[in-house]
C-alpha cells in the first residue's frame, strides 16, 4: 500500500466514526467507553504502523505470549 493512500483510509475511518457516533451517543456510558477504547487503540495501531510500517504484527504478539502454552498442550 503506498503511503498516499494511508491518510485518505485514515480519513474515512474517521469519517465512519463520527457517523457511528451518532448512533452510539444514545447509549449507556459503558458502550460509549467501550468504543472510544476500542476506537483509540485502533488508532494508536494505525499511526504506528503509518510511522513504521516494519513493526511486528498484532498476530505475532498473540503468537509470541500463547506458543509456549501451545507447546506444553501439545506435548
Amino acid at each position: 500500500m503506498t503511503p498516499t493512500v494511508i491518510p485518505w483510509l485514515m480519513l474515512i475511518c474517521f469519517i465512519i466514526s463520527v457517523f457511528q457516533w451518532l448512533h452510539i451517543r444514545q447509549m449507556p456510558v459503558r458502550v460509549r467507553i467501550s468504543y472510544l477504547s476500542v476506537l483509540s487503540l485502533c488508532w494508536i495501531l494505525a499511526i504506528a504502523l503509518f510511522i513504521n510500517p516494519g513493526l511486528p504484527s498484532p498476530t505475532s504478539l498473540i503468537n509470541f505470549i500463547f506458543a509456549p502454552l501451545g507447546n506444553l498442550i501439545n506435548e
